[in-house]
């Protein structure tokens, strides 16, 4: 039986009084495409930003119960965000681009971990990331053109190069 990389046991979110999840549990298997469907407003935003504490930064957000990745819960506050969000990649519905260059908004990340002992490392993780999301041919001659003046389709194509560039365990 495949080992359950993400175990999530009776997660409840609330915003004050509303109840938004309520008593989630689960178990994703390693190496698995997940999908969570529902109408709007159902809880999915609220639940998915719970594997890597997106919550604690909403005033009046409560996240009760256990979020497991390989055992450890990850509503456990000794563990730093940072740490988290290394293992963890969000990119979301809309596209959320840094008000920053194309190039940067890859950089940040690596930055942040300090995953490029220098410029040429970094200058090939970004193209690397770029290449993965089918975007490099389209913006190589532009990569310090503000992100922002990418086409929707290309700002999400960016948000992705963002996320998988430092190389996370789940997305």
């Amino acid at each position: 039986m495949p080992k359950s990389k993400i175990e999530i046991k009776n997660l409840n979110v609330s915003y004050g009084a509303v109840h938004a999840v309520k008593n989630i549990s689960i178990k994703i298997e390693e190496n698995t495409i997940t999908a969570f469907i529902g109408a709007s407003g159902c809880g999915k935003s609220s639940f998915l930003r719970c594997f890597n504490r997106m919550n604690d930064e909403l005033n009046g957000c409560s996240v009760n119960g256990e979020l497991l990745i390989e055992g450890t819960n990850v509503n456990n506050l000794s563990i730093p965000v940072e740490v988290l969000r290394l293992r963890v990649g969000m990119v979301f519905q809309k596209a959320n681009p840094f008000p920053k260059s194309i190039y940067d908004n890859i950089a940040y990340g690596l930055r942040i971990h300090q995953m490029a002992k220098n410029t040429k490392e970094m200058d090939a993780l970004i193209q690397e990331s770029l290449e993965q999301v089918g975007l490099w041919s389209e913006v190589k001659d532009r990569l310090h053109s503000k992100a922002t003046e990418l086409s929707g389709g290309q700002q999400q194509r960016l948000c992705i190069a963002r996320a998988i560039a430092i190389k996370p365990e789940i997305i």
